[in-house]
């Protein structure tokens, strides 16, 4: 990274740590807010003018308890920190640093909740004197609902924050690799859940303990205690409801979030963004499922990078129809139409061009005149040295015009060729010329070959004439001959005329044969 962008990350990461800071200290006031008026609910109803006291009580210990919290945070977490904090990220990334990294809002967590479980207990101790109901009340204040409810708020916005940082820890492998502590989603839901329970508990707690009071008590007495405990109902019904919220907008928004990202990404690499990837932020069931869907488009992208080299070496038609269907031995009967090309006195042209020319001056003629084929919904079947054989109405490329299009196909070619020896001669190359023979009839189309390599090919008679009439070509004279099939079978081609009856060799007989009529 440039020194610019080094300075970037370092603020970054350092204006992460702060907020994570901030969210303990944060969180750690409103627990302290929420035991101090626990407490002095009673006062309140007692003696109004003493409830101020509670704060005043309870305060320094809280804080001290805080302060002491943070302090021992960062030390346990010190190896991490020091990685995170560090300029570059040359220092070793070792295992330990990883499960800090993935435990980190947790870890904070039950720091908290040990602290506040130890001020519970501290500020029970100090209170025992006043009796056993005095200290479980300030017992039940701290750990149970004050350490809680702290302890979920933490957890909550410290991953939050935390989340988008583990893919640092990660570079190599996802975070469900390495083995460590795994809090999977049910237990998040189910922590909330837990402590809502307990909170309610504590509840019917007060109320058995308050009407056991009252029941011992003279009826002119008996208001003040229940007044405290319909104080302390509607105070911890109130926490019920914080913690439902907390939990609606925090893990609900957190597992909606990730579900509805790995929809988007999903319609992107439906769309053919082979890109597309989640970033994976956890080990729990959804880093899982964002690891399992890069691992997916992990494997249509190196699907795609094989047909696309598939497709150099067949054409595109055989290399979909073999990804589909299989690739089997075999073949069908069909009516169609072969285009046979070869350049004239190209043996005598290789002897004076070097062998790297003659590769680059062959790539560029079958790519302008395989350019032209497709066009005319050709399939070009087959390089071979210095000529190509192309395929219309085969199976894979069905269709009724055939004849049509490969003469049209061999317009093109021809008007294709003087284009393209308009760039030879401004490279100072040899000009090219070709003679192409169109005929028509049945042949058998299919896979060709053994178990370990198969060819897609059209074999038949209708081949070896469209090869002997390319030979004829250069006997008569002309760039183009059609056999009598291809010239009836195409209504609606361009202009065609007879040139002779020739005899074809290996055939009996003599046979007319076409030609363009721009050609004469």
């Amino acid at each position: 990274m440039h020194r610019q962008d080094l300075t970037a990350e370092k603020r970054r990461r350092q204006r992460v740590s702060r907020n994570l800071t901030l969210t303990i200290i944060v969180a750690n006031i409103i627990g302290a807010l929420l035991a101090v008026t626990f407490f002095s609910l009673e006062a309140y109803t007692t003696a109004p003018d003493t409830a101020g006291q509670s704060y005043i009580g309870n305060g320094p210990l809280i804080a001290i308890l805080i302060v002491a919290g943070t302090l021992i945070g960062n030390w346990l977490t010190r190896p991490l920190n020091q990685w995170y904090d560090a300029d570059d990220d040359s220092q070793p990334l070792t295992p330990q640093i990883q499960r800090q990294a993935l435990n980190n809002p947790l870890n904070s967590a039950l720091i908290s909740l040990s602290m506040w479980v130890l001020a519970g207990t501290m500020s029970a101790w100090s209170v025992h004197s006043e009796g056993i109901n005095a200290s479980l009340t300030v017992f039940m204040g701290m750990a149970g609902v004050a350490g809680p409810v702290t302890t979920l708020l933490i957890y909550f916005a410290m991953e939050r924050i935390w989340s988008p940082e583990i893919p640092l820890f990660f570079p190599t492998h996802q975070p469900s690799d390495l083995n460590t502590f795994r809090l999977s989603v049910r237990w998040r839901l189910l922590v909330p859940s837990m402590l809502e329970l307990v909170i309610m508990l504590i509840m019917t707690l007060s109320v058995t303990t308050t009407l056991n009071q009252v029941s011992t008590l003279e009826p002119a007495a008996r208001a003040l205690p229940l007044q405290t405990m319909l104080h302390r109902q509607i105070f911890l019904f109130g926490i019920a409801i914080l913690i439902t919220l907390s939990l609606t907008l925090t893990l609900g928004r957190h597992v909606a979030n990730a579900v509805e990202n790995l929809r988007l990404h999903m319609i992107k690499v439906r769309q053919g963004q082979l890109e597309a990837s989640l970033p994976v932020i956890s080990n729990d069931e959804l880093g899982d499922l964002a690891a399992g869907f890069n691992a997916m488009v992990q494997g249509l992208q190196q699907e795609e990078v094989v047909r696309q080299l598939f497709s150099l070496y067949v054409t595109p038609e055989v290399a979909t129809h073999a990804i589909t269907h299989g690739a089997q031995r075999g073949g069908e009967l069909a009516e169609a139409t072969i285009l046979f090309a070869d350049i004239r006195g190209f043996t005598s042209m290789t002897e004076r061009l070097g062998p790297e020319a003659v590769i680059a001056l062959l790539n560029r003629y079958f790519e302008a005149m395989s350019a032209v084929i497709t066009a005319h919904g050709g399939l070009v079947n087959k390089f071979g040295g210095d000529s190509l054989l192309a395929v219309f109405g085969s199976p894979l490329n069905a269709t009724e015009d055939h004849p049509a299009r490969a003469i049209r196909s061999a317009q093109g070619m021809l008007a294709a060729l003087e284009a393209f020896n308009v760039g030879q001669r401004a490279r100072n190359e040899p000009e090219l010329r070709i003679g192409i023979g169109v005929a028509t009839g049945a042949v058998v189309a299919g896979n060709v070959g053994s178990a370990e390599r198969l060819e897609y090919t059209v074999i038949g008679d209708t081949v070896n004439l469209a090869s002997r009439l390319e030979e004829l070509t250069k006997t008569l004279k002309t760039s183009v001959l059609l056999a009598e099939s291809t010239a009836a079978g195409a209504p609606d081609a361009p202009p065609l005329t007879q040139i002779a009856d020739v005899e074809i060799r290996g055939k009996t007989g003599q046979m007319k044969v076409y030609t363009l009529v721009e050609l004469m």
